[in-house]
């Protein structure tokens, strides 16, 4: 109990890790992450840029996608994509809310569902503002309305893709060193986190042990 508790005071001693654990610090990260996603698509909107950051491999070019990552269910029916805009927001809401249940020690897994919920957020912003479900890949690009994408990953089995895709996948990706790695419950903890997982076990067992001698300390008085 006692390393327990060094650990706890250990990462909420400065006002730096304070504000890193708490909820303000969710809420301001989340809008700096859609205000970067937002700028950068109204850039590309507006200057149509065309160029290549590594020939060959890695370009800039404005694309407006009326369906999901990667250009999927472009051809979806109107009901289809109504559909995965709601299913969309359902989802962002819900992870959202998860947020808050998460114990405030695992700032990994918190920041990993915050830039998720970001980029989910900067993409469902712009399939309602365009009313993706009016649009096919034809109209999307005529009339310049769609998710903006800019970022031309294909070289590397990808496509055009945006910095909310981004945002995404670095929350999965954080999520998934979180469950393996980087937490008290991961699979391996290492670190900080192994203290804090063993703590937490030695802590279970010795309330265990203490519930055992109790029942056992009432079964004598019994007898």
């Amino acid at each position: 109990m006692q390393e327990k508790t060094k650990l706890q005071h250990k990462d909420t001693s400065s006002p730096s890790s304070a504000l890193k654990g708490s909820c303000l610090w969710g809420i301001l990260l989340f809008a700096v992450l859609v205000f970067v996603d937002q700028f950068t698509k109204a850039l590309a909107d507006a200057y149509q840029p065309q160029f290549d950051i590594i020939k060959g491999w890695l370009s800039v070019t404005i694309v407006y996608n009326p369906g999901i990552s990667f250009g999927l269910a472009s051809d979806l029916p109107e009901w289809g994509k109504i559909a995965i805009v709601a299913g969309t927001g359902v989802v962002m809401a819900g992870l959202s809310v998860l947020y808050f249940f998460v114990g405030k020690e695992r700032r990994l897994v918190r920041n990993a569902l915050v830039f998720i919920v970001a980029g989910g957020v900067g993409n469902l912003i712009d399939r309602v503002y365009y009313r993706v479900w009016e649009l096919d890949n034809v109209s999307a690009a005529a009339l310049h309305r769609g998710v903006r994408d800019m970022v031309d990953v294909s070289r590397f089995g990808f496509a055009v893709c945006n910095f909310a895709d981004f945002f995404i996948t670095a929350g999965a990706i954080m999520l998934i060193l979180s469950f393996l790695f980087f937490d008290k419950d991961a699979f391996f903890p290492v670190g900080k986190y192994k203290a804090m997982h063993e703590a937490e076990e030695a802590a279970k067992a010795a309330k265990e042990a203490e519930k055992s001698g109790a029942e056992k300390d009432g079964t004598k008085a019994d007898g």
